[in-house]
Order: structure tokens, then C-alpha cells, then sequence
């Protein structure tokens, strides 16, 4: 009887000491779980979700069409940026639609947004023309080149593909020069040879930043040549305009020579664009 008492006193110590232990082995894992977390409440929460990453904005490329006519643009909208251009048409008289029959080349101008009233977007290139407006409910005013006012427009349906330069070999920068050289002469009323230099050591690679440098160029000179004062200057001033490829794209002059720097396979980041030969022009002269 006083054994089976002990025994019984023993197994209920045993049990004691064997809780006391795991609440000790417990208390001391919750304490290591807080010690490790910077936030002490994470042990009870459990661990805090990480947000997903977020996705880049995919690029969208929107037709839209005058109101007025049936004249087109195409508009990429690239989140931070966008790019516009307006499509040549039947007649279109456009020196970038003419002179290239084979090959029309508009020019694809880059443009960034701007918040404005009422929650419109206003698009400018980086002279700070004002190329584009959408308004938040949708609606476009457009500022088509050569045109004095903004176009209402509206968004058609289209399946177009992404405003790159497309592929261009020499024999068509050569075109162009040639072509550029009778444009600019007769708008100046002075001759202006437009001149490549060397040629490439294979006349298959990609030219198309060149031959897209070489109608900015002459769309350039022949914005500021538009008006006679501007037309007198340069038919004075410059005699030759020359092209080199670069580590990046720039204008220069020197002893009657324009300068441009492309850069090849750059697409039109590679090349000047028309607006900024004529502001240098209109600068430097």
C-alpha cells in the first residue's frame, strides 16, 4: 500500500516536470520566432504578404482619323511616352510622302505627355510643339503638320504594327540624297548637294537610319527656308550637307557644311528629327 502511494507521488512529479519543460521549449520558440522578426506582432499575424511586382505597361498603338477628311495618324502610347505619326495619303503633297514613291516616309515623331486642363493629355516634342491633345473623355485635337490650327479627330480600328523605321538599304539612302539635294536647292533657290561619303562596306545592311536622317534634314531646312529670310541665309551659308555615323545623334556646322550625326540601329532615337535641324538652323545662322 505504501509502495503503490510512492509510486504514484513519483509518476505524478514526472508529469510536472514534463509540462514545465515543453512550456519552457514553447516560450522559448515564440520568444525566438519575436527576436528574429523586426515586427513583433508578425509571430501572431503570421508573415507579411510581399506585394506583386508590377507589370510594365504594355504598348498600344490606336488609329485615329480626321473629322474633317479622311487623313489618318497613327498614336503608340509607351506609358512615359508615345510616338505619333501621320500617315501619307492619296495627292498628299508632304516632301516625306513624295519623295520616296517606292517608299513613303512620314516622319514618326516622338512626343511626351503633359496633364493639362480638365484632364486632357498634351503631347509635345522636345522642342515644346504641341503636337497632340486627348481629351479625357476620349476626343483628339490634332495638329497636323503644315496645318495652322488643331483637327478634330476621332479613334478608328485598325491593326498596325509598332512606329519603327522600317528596313532600308543604301541604293535607297542614295534616292533620297539625290532627291533631297533637287528639293532643298529649289526651295532654297542655291544648289545644296546632300553628300553620304564613303559608302558601307556592304550595301545589304540597314540604312534606315540614315535615309530616315536624311529627310529630317531636308524637311528641316526647308521648314526655315519657307520663309525668304530664312531661305537667303541658308542659300548663302551652307553648300553641302553631310552625313556620319556616331556614337550618338547631332547636328553641327563648319565652313558651310551641316553636319548630321546618326547613329545606326538606333531607330529614330538614332537621328535628329526635322523640328530640331530647324531650331538649330534658326539658333546657329
Amino acid at each position: 500500500m505504501r509502495r503503490a502511494a510512492i509510486y504514484s507521488a513519483i509518476l505524478a512529479a514526472s508529469v510536472i516536470i514534463s509540462n514545465a519543460a515543453t512550456a519552457q521549449t514553447d516560450a522559448s520558440g515564440v520568444a525566438l520566432v519575436v527576436a528574429q522578426s523586426s515586427d513583433p506582432f508578425s509571430a501572431l499575424v503570421g508573415k507579411k504578404r510581399q506585394r506583386p511586382t508590377a507589370r510594365a505597361k504594355r504598348i498600344t498603338i490606336e488609329r485615329y482619323v480626321l473629322a474633317s477628311d479622311d487623313r489618318a495618324l497613327l498614336f503608340e502610347d509607351r506609358s512615359n511616352e508615345a510616338r505619333v505619326k501621320f500617315l501619307c495619303g492619296p495627292d498628299d503633297p508632304r516632301f516625306d510622302c513624295t519623295i520616296d514613291p517606292d517608299s513613303p516616309a512620314a516622319e514618326i515623331y516622338q512626343i511626351k505627355p503633359t496633364r493639362g486642363p480638365r484632364g486632357d493629355l498634351i503631347y509635345k516634342n522636345a522642342e515644346g510643339d504641341t503636337m497632340m491633345r486627348i481629351a479625357s473623355y476620349g476626343g483628339a485635337t490634332v495638329f497636323w503638320p503644315g496645318e495652322a490650327r488643331g483637327l478634330a479627330a476621332s479613334k478608328s480600328f485598325g491593326d498596325d504594327a509598332s512606329l519603327r523605321l522600317g528596313f532600308a538599304d543604301y541604293a535607297t539612302a542614295i534616292r533620297r540624297a539625290q532627291a533631297a539635294t533637287a528639293y532643298v536647292s529649289a526651295a532654297t533657290g542655291a544648289p545644296i548637294i546632300f553628300d553620304l561619303g564613303a559608302p558601307p562596306l556592304t550595301e545589304h545592311e540597314n540604312a534606315a537610319v540614315l535615309g530616315d536622317a536624311i529627310i529630317r534634314a531636308a524637311n528641316g531646312i526647308k521648314d526655315v527656308a519657307d520663309d525668304p529670310t530664312g531661305a537667303r541665309i541658308i542659300a548663302s551659308r551652307i553648300k553641302r550637307v553631310s552625313f556620319s555615323a556616331a556614337s550618338a545623334p547631332g547636328i553641327g556646322f563648319d565652313a558651310g557644311v551641316l553636319n548630321i550625326r546618326y547613329v545606326p540601329g538606333q531607330d529614330i532615337d538614332g537621328r535628329p528629327s526635322s523640328a530640331a535641324v530647324a531650331h538649330f538652323l534658326e539658333e546657329t545662322l
